[in-house]
């Protein structure tokens, strides 16, 4: 799972709040922010609606920053997402072109990308740092991890096509001359070749099919996938490589940080050793995502009582 998501709209809920905050803060309350045919909205009603709405999910993310931060301490992260989305801008061609990319991802800017790209550097920190892997568990996962493949592939739109090029496959014709004529993919020009790629590199209905077959066979229906039709070949397996206790980790981790139920006990566990006080009754439970079942449960059976 990309960790942006897992942080996503947190910007925009701390913004909210502390909209709702200066509000609040005003020496006013009973002061309009809107007038309407029904009368006017003051800031005291505004501020109590977002309270009731997006309280205590938006203080639960705010918390959730500190800790973070506080576990991390002095950084450099948010320099660094500045620097990368500046960047990323100039290859776009600018901030107009940059932002409607951004805005296919559900980004309101510039800025709250930066933001949430600093969040996720953060999240990444904590995880790696509170994250250990024995020598046992190093040496499993290589034992058990899948060796590299070689494959090519023909790729085109309609089935009909790729059903009459797996026909004349089986009566003799050249696979890499097929996909040089017919395939719609990159790998075209090079017979359909893809190299050599291992578990996860490939969308699921590819590699499923891929790791079926044995050398020099190819798929005898074609495999769907939302890029089209396939007819894949298998063209060889690499020799594993050594044992790199690092570059084991390094797998090992990104699934980690892939992995949402493993986010949520890393937080669960930040959660657990921070001292936060929520005074405000109303947003008592803004944390309790990430506590113990049980805890959760008990405040609420002795309000029962």
């Amino acid at each position: 799972m990309d960790v942006l998501i897992f942080m996503n709209k947190i910007v925009l809920s701390a913004l909210t709040l502390a909209t709702a905050a200066t509000l609040a803060g005003c020496s006013d309350e009973s002061e309009a922010v809107a007038t309407a045919p029904g009368g006017d909205i003051t800031q005291e009603e505004l501020y109590g609606t977002m309270k009731d709405y997006i309280g205590e999910e938006t203080l639960q993310r705010l918390l959730i920053i500190d800790l973070l931060e506080a576990e991390v301490g002095d950084n450099d992260y948010y320099a660094e997402a500045d620097a990368e989305a500046r960047a990323t801008m100039a290859e776009y061609g600018g901030e107009d072109q940059f932002m409607y990319v951004l805005s296919q991802s559900g980004f309101s800017s510039v800025q709250d990308y930066i933001d949430q790209v600093y969040m996720n550097n953060l999240l990444v920190d904590v995880v790696e740092n509170r994250t250990e892997f024995t020598d046992e568990e190093l040496q499993a996962y290589y034992e058990n991890e899948e060796p590299k493949i070689q494959a090519s592939h023909i790729l085109v739109d309609d089935e009909k096509l790729a059903k009459d090029l797996i026909k004349q496959l089986d009566e003799g014709a050249d696979f890499a001359e097929l996909a040089k004529e017919h395939s719609s993919d990159g790998s075209a020009a090079e017979g359909g070749a893809l190299g050599s790629f291992g578990p996860g590199e490939m969308v699921p209905e590819f590699e499923a099919a891929v790791y079926e077959l044995d050398k020099d066979e190819y798929t005898k229906e074609p495999v769907q996938s939302q890029y089209g039709f396939h007819i894949i070949k298998r063209t060889g397996t690499d020799e594993k490589e050594e044992f790199d206790a690092e570059a084991v980790k390094e797998k090992m981790m990104a699934e980690k940080l892939a992995d949402f139920n493993y986010l949520q006990e890393v937080l669960v566990e930040l959660v657990a050793e921070a001292d936060v006080k929520i005074k405000d009754d109303d947003l008592k439970g803004a944390l309790d995502a990430y506590k113990p079942a049980e805890e959760v449960a008990e405040p609420e059976a002795e309000s029962a009582e």
